[in-house]
């Protein structure tokens, strides 16, 4: 009954706005969108729904504005002056390093030549968006800084929400037909317990009419998952798996993430309270990690911290169990790859969940390079219809690291797939192999924006009958 409501609302008055929809029919927000999207579902109406974002300053983003940035407080240090790296602010060594203020040796932090951090890009754009607030001209700022904008939202200095608006609603020819036939079409729990059927006309049903039959099939993730395995598993990779819920040895420490990276913090990394510890039996391999982060972080390394149990905050956890498992093999290359869930404390927008699925892959051999890693992955994007490009970035657990993106024609944005690089040598060493060791990390849910055409990640999980019935085979 609701929906015809909103049916007849709709064909005498048109669709004006959420809030004077929902006034009118006497019922809540949540009401109304939930039966605008099931009038939706049915093919009852078609919407068209347009996009804005809504951008705000989070406590630490305010703290940079009054004192300073990491990264620009360290340059006031090293003013004609050195520090070692030890007793640097983590987050200041690797925007400083990125921007190319600084230079390192023998863990000695100085000053780059000519440095100029009079209009630091970052501080500058932070500026302004406090001066626009959320005003009409910030979309199209944030448009045209998209890239600063993505480096304060990743430094938590900014949050983003993404604003999904219906600009205009229309009844389809079947919406009119349900219009002309009002009355009660389905009777719910609610109706027969309290009795509100009682007096109401019945909708007719001719029960000569055959039923639309649907086809059982595979969900969407599901299929694409299957298709990204049968990719790699054509390019003569073997798969691999490993646990969900790790210890932070593996997470993090395994992987030359320093103990007091922002990372392990709880707003990225979800902690288990049961089991709240995951110990490490092999004490040699204990020990060579010791040595690999005393050594190269100049820094005092907890046992305890290594035992924290957490979820999987990347795939890579996988990686690193068989770069020391197949470390010593007799015959190379060794060829793998894992598909798996992953999950990051990440605030949640159009490409952003709490959890998404991973793909990551090495390369075991000798003699392997950066040449050999991007003629890998180009393969594997082009057989996905996407020609990627790389960039130099920092990642604890590769030297040299490279970013990997593509530009969504669609939502007119660059999209971070994800990054790779040559695992480090302090890492090989500490697994107990000399062999190169290629790697890389792929954010799956989004490389399903170009494939099911999606306007958020969220969809996938819905489970909206109509969307699952209309998407095309992959």
């Amino acid at each position: 009954m609701e929906q015809i409501k909103v049916l007849n609302l709709f064909k005498k008055s048109g669709f004006i706005s959420i809030t004077d929809t929902y006034l009118k029919l006497g019922i809540s927000e949540e009401e109304l969108n939930k039966l605008i999207n099931d009038l939706e579902s049915q093919g009852l109406i078609t919407i068209v729904r347009g996009r804005s974002n809504t951008i705000k300053i989070t406590e630490e983003g305010e703290k940079n504005l009054e004192k300073g940035f990491p990264e620009e407080i360290l340059l006031k240090k090293l003013d004609k002056k050195t520090a070692k790296i030890s007793e640097i602010d983590n987050i200041a060594v690797i925007w400083a390093k990125k921007n190319g203020w600084i230079r390192i040796s023998d863990g000695i932090v100085s000053l780059s030549d000519n440095v100029d951090a009079k209009n630091y890009e970052q501080r500058v754009v932070l500026e302004k968006i406090k001066t626009l607030g959320n005003s009409k001209e910030i979309q199209t700022f944030i448009n045209s800084n998209i890239n600063t904008i993505k480096e304060l939202e990743k430094r938590k200095l900014i949050l983003i929400k993404e604003n999904k608006e219906i600009n205009s609603i229309e009844i389809t020819e079947k919406g009119n037909y349900e219009v002309e036939e009002e009355g009660i079409s389905q009777l719910t729990r609610i109706m027969i317990k309290e009795k509100l059927w009682e007096g109401k006309k019945f909708k007719s049903y001719s029960i000569n009419e055959r039923s639309r039959a649907y086809n059982a099939r595979l969900h969407p993730v599901h299929k694409f998952l299957n298709k990204i395995r049968n990719i790699w598993v054509g390019m003569g990779f073997n798969e691999m798996r490993g646990p969900i819920i790790e210890s932070a040895f593996w997470n993090f420490d395994a992987l030359f993430s320093p103990q007091d990276h922002p990372t392990r913090e709880m707003q990225d990394t979800f902690f288990l309270s049961n089991p709240k510890e995951i110990g490490i039996n092999d004490l040699e391999l204990l020990n060579n990690v010791k040595r690999m982060h005393v050594k190269g972080w100049q820094s005092k390394w907890s046992g305890e911290l290594a035992k924290q149990a957490l979820l999987r905050t990347h795939s890579t956890n996988v990686s690193v169990r068989h770069i020391m498992k197949f470390g010593n093999e007799s015959v190379y290359p060794i060829k793998l790859f894992s598909i798996g869930k992953v999950f990051r404390n990440e605030s949640i927008d159009y490409k952003h969940l709490a959890e998404l699925f991973q793909c990551d892959g090495i390369i075991i051999g000798e003699s392997l390079n950066l040449s050999n890693l991007m003629y890998t992955l180009k393969i594997f994007f082009h057989e996905l219809g996407l020609e990627v490009k790389f960039k130099p970035s920092y990642f604890p657990f590769v030297e040299p690291g490279m970013e990997i993106f593509y530009y969504d024609e669609k939502h007119k944005d660059t999209i971070e797939l994800g990054g790779s690089g040559i695992i480090r040598n302090e890492i090989t060493k500490a697994m107990g192999t000399d062999k190169k060791v290629l790697a890389w990390g792929i954010g799956i849910d989004r490389l399903m924006f170009n494939s099911l055409n999606l306007d958020s990640l969220s969809t996938l999980y819905k489970n909206e009958i109509g969307w699952l019935r209309s998407v095309k085979d992959i």
